[in-house]
């Protein structure tokens, strides 16, 4: 279980943040930009019809439901840094296994099986290196950084 504190930045009161590109006094930190220019979307709808030809009526009831996350340009340009996922090296290693374990694999499959296995833990290995060393600093940065509206420049 790896523990992680986040430090969150104090301004005073009074305290504003100008870009160093332009001199403007427009500017938001990165997690806001990123919070107003993002979106979930949950639709549903519900339609009926009916139709007249020369087999007769026909009559059709269709529903749809829509989900999904609209994200602006600038909440696009703001995004957090994210952590690496762990799912492809899982499903390899899963293959991997299945693989050595098949009945009747030939040597060069055991051997391929391997060899899965071993990148798969080898790719494992660096994400979470990456997440629990390289990850907190990223996000540290991010929360640290401000966008400029006017020109568009992402400084710390």
């Amino acid at each position: 279980m790896c523990i992680q504190f986040v430090i969150i930045p104090f301004y005073p009161k009074g305290f504003i943040m100008k870009c160093p590109k332009c001199n403007s006094e427009n500017t938001q930190r990165l997690e806001v930009v990123y919070d107003n220019g993002t979106h979930d979307i949950n639709t549903k709808s519900k339609s009926s019809g009916i139709g007249f030809g020369r087999g007769g009526i026909g009559f059709g009831l269709g529903s749809t439901k829509t989900s999904g996350k609209s994200v602006s340009g600038s909440a696009q340009k703001a995004a957090p840094p994210s952590k690496k996922s762990f799912k492809y090296q899982i499903i390899g290693l899963i293959a991997g296994v299945y693989t050595i374990g098949s009945a009747g694999s030939s040597l060069g499959f055991k051997i391929a099986g391997v060899a899965v296995i071993a990148a798969s833990a080898y790719v494992f290995y660096k994400n979470i290196t990456y997440n629990s060393k390289v990850f907190p600093n990223l996000y540290q940065t991010w929360l640290n950084s401000w966008f400029c509206t006017k020109c568009g420049s992402i400084y710390s």
